[in-house]
């Protein structure tokens, strides 16, 4: 995920090759990203599920093979993802190291447990409306991180250029539009998706 772009960045030993080798990921990932939704759009047609794995026969020993591997996958790269972040807040809230106070490393281990919990119970009440929490949280999270962010320190920072700073004001309003705009749809469109396929139904 992007936000592991500056960890990896640090843990390198040639810096100078990070470019080529983050744009040689980005468009492998464009490309299985491709590959799969067009693929499961040409197999399922519009009856094709925002989790594509609800789409595939339940009674099938590789659809169980593929859906065990993805939560697998999830929860072992749930902890990289929720790091940075959960580091930020930290550094927020407590001023004392973990290693020196053993008070500070427990109160820091109940906020990391609040947080997977808050998570979690939004995965839980989300569930019937995935592709619209989905949605929400790319507008406000995403899009901010992948546009204005960027954008908007450039301009701060390194922009000294006239048409650099016009580049910078464009990024900086495409993220604008799109956010507004993925947010409205997420919100007009909220709750008229049809419910997920139940796959622990039991069938005759």
């Amino acid at each position: 995920g992007v936000t592991l772009v500056i960890p990896i960045l640090e843990s390198l030993r040639d810096k100078r090759s990070f470019s080529r080798v983050l744009t040689l990921a980005i468009m492998l990932c464009l490309g299985l990203f491709l590959c799969v939704g067009s693929l499961s759009y040409l197999t399922f047609g519009d009856r094709v599920e925002a989790v594509v794995l609800l789409n595939l026969p339940n009674t099938s020993a590789w659809t169980l093979l593929v859906q065990i591997l993805y939560s697998v996958a999830i929860l072992f790269s749930m902890p990289l993802q929720l790091f940075p972040a959960v580091r930020i807040m930290e550094a927020m809230m407590f001023v004392r190291s973990g290693r020196d106070f053993k008070s500070i490393k427990w109160q820091k281990n109940v906020f990391r447990t609040l947080c997977v919990l808050l998570i979690a119970m939004c995965a839980i009440f989300g569930a019937d409306q995935l592709d619209n929490v989905v949605a929400l949280v790319g507008s406000f999270c995403l899009v901010p991180l992948s546009f204005i962010y960027p954008a908007s320190m450039h301009l701060r920072a390194v922009a000294q250029t006239r048409r650099t700073r016009i580049k910078d004001s464009l990024l900086i309003g495409i993220g604008v539009v799109a956010m507004a705009y993925v947010t409205y749809i997420s919100v007009i469109t909220w709750g008229t998706s049809d419910p997920p396929i139940n796959v622990c139904t039991p069938r005759p």
